[in-house]
């Protein structure tokens, strides 16, 4: 997905993810995992134990079914030309996208940007529009300690 270009200003290598989240309250993560042929980081059955990526169970259980996909990217600083490359990879499954939502889940694409790089991108209205007709929320988080 990366371009390959660097961030001068600090000789850090750029780098974030995009990540897929989608909550339901009881869409098995399998038929997500087949629908869109994407493999979760994270994924979860209401009432079952958190689990981290790494591994470590975490004390609480999760409250709907959770199904989660990341794409780490490095080398670009246009953030939001990787979100359209995920809009349509999904704009394909827009129906399943879409009884996901009338079936009472969420479905979010955030970008994880990390806090020690100047970076920045622009989503066109055009790709805004986009998302809207897949029902998806878009969202920012910026980690200071991002690895």
């Amino acid at each position: 997905m990366a371009l390959d270009q660097w961030d001068d200003e600090t000789s850090e290598p750029l780098r974030y993810t995009v990540r897929l989240m989608i909550k339901h309250p009881n869409i098995d993560p399998a038929k997500i995992t087949q629908t869109l042929g994407l493999k979760p980081n994270v994924s979860g059955i209401a009432g079952s134990r958190r689990v981290t990526p790494a591994g470590k169970v975490l004390p609480s259980v999760h409250e709907v079914n959770l199904w989660s996909h990341s794409f780490r990217v490095e080398r670009n600083r246009l953030f939001f030309m990787d979100v359209t490359k995920v809009i349509e990879r999904l704009e394909p499954h827009k129906d399943f996208l879409l009884k996901i939502i009338d079936g009472g889940g969420t479905i979010d694409l955030i970008v994880n940007l990390p806090g020690d790089v100047n970076i920045g991108s622009t989503l066109s209205w055009r790709e805004m529009a986009r998302l809207c007709a897949l029902r998806i929320d878009l969202g920012v988080e910026v980690f200071p300690d991002f690895n």
